[in-house]
């Protein structure tokens, strides 16, 4: 009889244990989601990078278009993002159109926070011997970072 009457009154967690769970959790929570942050910008900041590079290989490729390479000025065509980090249109409409055959201009995006705030430019230059290369004024390898140029 007494064992039965020990089953019946233990019935599932106290009051004090269900806080010290939700405490460990709470600290939990407060050290591992700044790494999550950091993780996530990191990842942000790759794709941004990513999708840069591959704007610079496709608008390499637009310029194997002989009317395309002739047609950009000796300063170069500047393709620059805007302050939301949507890229703008050069203004060269060979190349530009050359380049949305590929990929439309203005889905070339940037997202993470790193570059918020930033407007880099990507310039297409041709020299004389007709030898493509493609710039970035802004290029930013890692949150936190210091913006460098890179070529292409």
């Amino acid at each position: 009889m007494k064992r039965e009457q020990k089953t019946l009154t233990n019935k599932g967690f106290s009051l004090v244990e269900l806080i010290i769970v939700v405490a460990i959790m709470a600290v939990l929570i407060g050290v591992l989601a700044p790494q999550y942050l950091r993780y996530v910008e990191k990842t942000r900041l790759q794709r941004d990078n990513t999708s840069m590079s591959d704007f610079a290989n496709v608008a390499k490729i637009a310029c194997t278009e002989e009317d395309v390479n002739t047609s950009i000025p000796t300063g170069g065509a500047e393709f620059v993002f805007d302050g939301n980090g949507v890229l703008q249109h050069s203004g060269q409409s060979a190349l530009d159109n050359e380049i949305d055959k590929t990929v439309l201009i203005t889905d070339v995006k940037l997202t993470s926070n790193t570059y918020k705030g930033t407007t880099p430019k990507i310039t297409v230059k041709v020299d004389s011997n007709g030898i493509v290369s493609v710039e970035c004024d802004a290029w930013i390898n890692a949150p936190g970072d210091n913006p460098t140029n890179k070529t292409f």
